[in-house]
Formats: C-alpha cells, sequence, structure tokens
C-alpha cells in the first residue's frame, strides 16, 4: 500500500513538474510561432513523456523487486529527467521573449516610418 502512495506521489510531482511550464507556454504562444518552434515543442513533450515513463517504470520496479540498483537507475533518470525539463523550459522562454522583442522592434520600426511620413507632409 506504501508504494503504491510513493507512485502516485511520483507520477503527480512529475505532472505538476512538466503539466504547469506547459499550460504556461500555451496560453501566451500566439499565431506567429513559427512551425520549427511547434516541432521542437513536440519534439521536447516526447522526450518528457519517454523520461517520465521509464521514471515510473523503474521507481515500480524498484518497489516491487526491492532492487537497489534498480532505483539508482531511477534516481539517475529523475535527475536526467530535471535536466531535460529546465534545459527545454529555458529555451521555449528565450525563444518565446527573443519573438517578443524582435516583434515590438518591428512595431517601433513601422510607427518611425510613420512619423517620418508625417514629417514629410
Amino acid at each position: 500500500m506504501g508504494s503504491t502512495l510513493v507512485l502516485i506521489c511520483l507520477m503527480l510531482s512529475l505532472s505538476i513538474a512538466v503539466i504547469f511550464p506547459e499550460m504556461k507556454y500555451s496560453q501566451t504562444s500566439n499565431t506567429s510561432i513559427s512551425s520549427e518552434f511547434e516541432y521542437m515543442v513536440n519534439k521536447q513533450r516526447k522526450g518528457f513523456l519517454i523520461l517520465g515513463l521509464l521514471a515510473l517504470l523503474t521507481f515500480f520496479t524498484s518497489i516491487q523487486t526491492l532492487s537497489v540498483g534498480i532505483f539508482v537507475l531511477h534516481l539517475l533518470l529523475d535527475v536526467v529527467f530535471g535536466i531535460y525539463a529546465y534545459a527545454s523550459f529555458q529555451v521555449r522562454a528565450s525563444l518565446i521573449q527573443m519573438q517578443n522583442i524582435s516583434s515590438v522592434d518591428e512595431d517601433i520600426l513601422e510607427l518611425d516610418e510613420y512619423e517620418y511620413l508625417k514629417q514629410a507632409v
């Protein structure tokens, strides 16, 4: 019974670690996101799924068999999952910020051109 509760807590913590940032970025995404960005996000989601399922599988197996070696493998997978999630969310955040900055620069450039036309007339 205890291992089942630990497994459920693990699934919840992994889900929270990925779902909250996913929800944040999906709400802030706009229509100007390129297909390359969408491809990268889909690849990252597949990576989350694979690493998360491997972590759950190794945890469940190590608890059921009481194997220290498999549990150490699980801990290593958790570390890899955390680093992967952190790096992928940082990359997404920087790309979104770069897109926002470039769109602001284009708006400022359009306003400057409009001001030049107003002065010329």
